[in-house]
């Protein structure tokens, strides 16, 4: 058993939407619902059935990791399953490594500019459907189908930036390619290198993020506040110019997690899941724009003002 076969064993596992459901009653394990989704994928008769049974095959594995894994700050793999705390990449790896297990087709692709337009720092799912449309998963904003507005991706073979109105027009799009992706991790552990004021660890990591990955301005502007601090004036000036050349690569640079990072505190409150969901619907962060109190209400069948009140509430926990 593989170390993420072993992890798994031991989640809590939620109920089965009626589609996945199989005309006995089935043992509820990984290993058999993952033989069931395969069943039901094989059964559909054309591309928009499958898609349709992909779709709800997303939203049950979507409740499966939100179900076990929490907000946190861990960003590998093997620390997410052991510790169940994810970041938004710890995330993301977790669903691309599980996926396959049930029939999903799953890349990860950078966030640059939110839904609600902020410049983020910020990894999701891109969930391939067999009737060539797109689902994007996002544990860390609470929505298990988001858009945002601008995403670095493969788009027809090549890793580049793309605004949300482009993406009709891309004969295929994908996640980013495993380099990419560990020049991410890189990247973030470079950071940390950096807060400890270990400059020359640092400056390894963003030398090879940045070997791997060259698109990410954020490595070069890191390493150069390394080198500047290290004394490397004309390296660092180098490193300056490549991280500000261009549009692209500034709105890289200037993304931020203040109003992100904040959202940790919802898990680590405590605060239930569809509390918190009311929070991200009324806060934007699942439509990019605040939902009204009654639209909300209709939603959940709770009154405008209980709305209000555990918006109210989770605020009063969460906001520093």
């Amino acid at each position: 058993m593989t170390n993420i076969d072993s992890a798994l064993a031991g989640w809590y596992i939620p109920g089965l939407p009626y589609e996945l459901r199989g005309s006995t009653t089935q043992k509820l394990d990984l290993e058999s619902l993952s033989l069931l989704t395969s069943e039901k994928l094989a059964e559909a008769h054309n591309a928009e059935d499958t898609s349709g049974i992909q779709i709800v095959i997303s939203d049950w594995l979507y409740n499966l990791v939100r179900s076990n894994v929490k907000r946190g700050r861990v960003f590998d793999l093997d620390d997410v399953l052991a510790t169940g705390r994810a970041d938004c990449l710890g995330y993301t790896k977790l669903f691309s490594a599980i996926g396959p297990k049930f029939g999903l087709s799953l890349g990860i692709v950078e966030v640059l500019i939110d839904n609600a337009g902020r410049y983020v720092p910020h990894h999701v799912n891109l969930l391939s459907l067999s009737n060539g449309t797109y689902h994007f998963i996002d544990a860390w904003y609470g929505s298990s189908n988001i858009r945002h507005q601008r995403i670095g991706a493969l788009a027809d073979g090549v890793p580049r930036d793309i605004n949300e109105e482009e993406l009709c027009g891309i004969q295929a799009i994908r996640g980013l390619p495993d380099r990419c992706i560990d020049a991410i991790t890189l990247y973030i552990k470079g950071n940390r290198f950096l807060d400890r004021d270990e400059l020359d660890k640092a400056i390894k990591h963003y030398s090879e993020a940045i070997e791997l990955y060259p698109n990410n301005s954020r490595a070069f502007y890191n390493r150069a506040l390394a080198r500047d601090r290290k004394g490397d004036t004309e390296e660092a000036k180098l490193d300056y110019g490549q991280a500000l050349k261009d549009e692209s690569c500034l709105t890289r640079v200037l993304a931020t997690i203040e109003e992100l990072e904040d959202l940790i505190k919802l898990d680590e409150k405590g605060i239930g899941e569809t509390e918190q969901d009311i929070y991200l619907w009324r806060k934007g962060f699942k439509t990019g724009e605040q939902v009204g109190y009654e639209e909300i209400g209709r939603r959940y069948k709770i009154s405008p003002r209980d709305v209000q009140s555990i918006v109210s509430r989770v605020e009063s926990m969460c906001i520093r």
